[in-house]
């Protein structure tokens, strides 16, 4: 089979050819494992900064695994073998494949908190491979790929009949869904999302509006995708570009009565003076989710922090319990996924696909995403 594969990073190896497509074995399966065909699977920055990033990812750091390593961790496929112990899958079955690898043990594994796991992984990505039990070592190659082995319980059967290019969206909204989950969010509550103008952060715009909020406040810099954004729903929806000079503070007490939001989705992966501003929009008793890896300092006054009562918590990773509830929720129409754009590619064009998340243009759509022929 085909698999686009990182064999190393692209400033010590090269600008571009670290990220080839080879021939390689399909894999075999053991116990538990389901090998799919791959149909759909997307790439986002992680990816970019793999290829790229020789600072974060060198020899040196444990997180590197053994290389070459098959990239690509949202997407879908179509069963075409189960190995011994399957009895919920059939060869023919169409499903989501939930990336996330965890050990299944641990306390936080039986408590319904995957995302802690200490032996975490995600399949195409380079994470902590040399840590924790060898199995997990199995699932090491993503989805670009033709086919991909999964376990059988990282997978969610699609109806029949489901739109595969709509439901492979799912994995993008899944990251803002559970961080409103964890964050309380209830029906009638305002929501402020910062750095909403991306594929995770409509995700999170999207999941506000299907769990009730009667007004998103979307903040962004590039006010022409932030257009696009407010397009969703444009009664329930509101904007804030900060590329014009807009004033968060000034619009969110504008658009809140001077209230305030209830909950700030936290997306920016920079600027923390602007993140700064959006929780000092918040009312009494707010609550910030935290989802992008912003690494700047918080500089906020624990007095403040106190006397509001602001709460914090954060999601790293997509949890594979709302993955289900998800689909319900775009097969049945409440979530809407058309506004998650999509451009395919073919494997061939793995490199051009990793440009294109860098070098995208306004009105582009926003996903790469590889499509089997």
């Amino acid at each position: 089979m085909k698999a686009a594969r990182l064999h190393g990073f692209a400033s010590i190896d090269g600008p571009r050819d670290v990220v080839r497509v080879d021939e390689v074995p399909i894999p075999d399966l053991a116990g538990g494992e389901v090998l799919i065909r791959v149909l759909r699977a997307g790439l986002n920055h992680g990816d970019l900064h793999m290829r790229e990033d020789a600072v974060q990812y060198s020899p040196d750091v444990q997180t590197v695994p053994d290389l070459p390593m098959t990239i690509g961790h949202d997407g879908l496929g179509e069963v075409v073998e189960v190995g011994p112990d399957v009895e919920n899958f059939r060869v023919g079955d169409r499903v989501v494949v939930i990336c996330s690898i965890t050990c299944g043990f641990c306390k936080f594994c039986r408590t319904e908190r995957q995302h802690l796991c200490q032996t975490k992984k995600t399949m195409g990505f380079l994470t902590k491979w040399g840590e924790g039990p060898a199995r997990l070592r199995r699932y090491k190659d993503g989805l670009w790929a033709e086919y991909c082995r999964v376990p059988a319980t990282n997978l969610v059967r699609l109806a029949r009949g489901a739109d595969i290019d709509e439901m492979c969206k799912v994995s993008q909204i899944n990251v803002g869904y559970r961080a409103l989950k964890r964050a309380r969010l209830h029906s009638g509550e305002i929501v402020l999302v910062n750095g909403a103008s991306g594929i995770t952060g409509i995700g999170t715009v999207l999941s506000a509006l299907a769990m009730g909020a009667p007004l998103v406040i979307a903040v962004a810099r590039n006010p022409v995708r932030l257009e696009r954004v407010r397009a969703i729903d444009p009664k329930r929806v509101a904007t804030i570009a900060l590329g014009r000079g807009e004033s968060i503070t000034q619009k969110v007490h504008e658009l809140t009565d001077g209230q305030g939001a209830s909950v700030l989705a936290e997306l920016a992966p920079g600027g923390i003076a602007t993140t700064i501003e959006c929780i000092k929009n918040l009312e009494p008793g707010g609550r910030v989710a935290l989802i992008a890896p912003n690494p700047e300092p918080l500089n906020l006054p624990l007095r403040y922090l106190m006397i509001r009562s602001i709460e914090f918590t954060s999601v790293t990773g997509r949890f594979a319990m709302d993955i289900a509830e998800l689909l319900q929720l775009v097969q049945s129409g409440v979530i809407d996924t058309r506004p998650i754009t999509t451009r395919y590619f073919p494997l061939a064009e793995v490199n051009q696909a990793l440009d294109y998340i860098e070098n995208r243009g306004d009105n582009d759509p926003l996903w790469p995403m590889y499509a089997a022929d």
